[in-house]
């Protein structure tokens, strides 16, 4: 079961980066973002200034998480060491909590929602139920072998 979460994992953070390199692609282009369902939200969000954290454009950010916890994820599959997977789980409560702030930032600051960045962050908040669930399984796999 672990291993299926650990795999689970990975799929859903090459979902995540495949969104993070599809916004940044467009963030790199003069045209307005293509955003599917909320119109011209998804470029309100682009030409606001909440569009880069610390210098650094968001899109960047998700790109080195989701390539992050990918990685993490494969080497979990292969050979378990508790403190990565403890830092995949921290690391994953990091990446919501900051989606959490993008999102009260759309909502009151920006006033438009982009599908896109909604998307990822549903796709980090599944990783975190998944990291969860596994740190949760290998605690009860661990107490059952003692």
């Amino acid at each position: 079961m672990y291993k299926n979460l650990n795999r689970l994992i990975f799929i859903f953070s090459i979902l995540g980066l495949v969104i993070s390199a599809f916004l940044t692609y467009e963030y790199l282009q003069a045209n307005p973002v293509v955003c599917p369902l909320t119109g011209n939200g998804c470029e309100l969000v682009r030409k606001s200034a909440y569009s880069h954290f610390l210098g650094i454009s968001i899109p960047y950010l998700g790109i080195a998480y989701y390539l992050v916890t990918a990685a993490l994820s494969v080497y979990l599959t292969q050979s378990f060491k508790k403190n990565i997977d403890w830092f995949r789980f921290l690391f994953a409560i990091l990446s919501v909590l900051f989606g959490i702030y993008l999102t009260y930032i759309e909502a009151f600051k920006i006033q438009a929602f982009c599908f896109w960045c909604v998307s990822s962050f549903i796709t980090s908040i599944i990783i975190l139920v998944l990291a969860s669930l596994s740190i949760l399984i290998k605690n009860s796999e661990t107490s059952n072998e003692n």
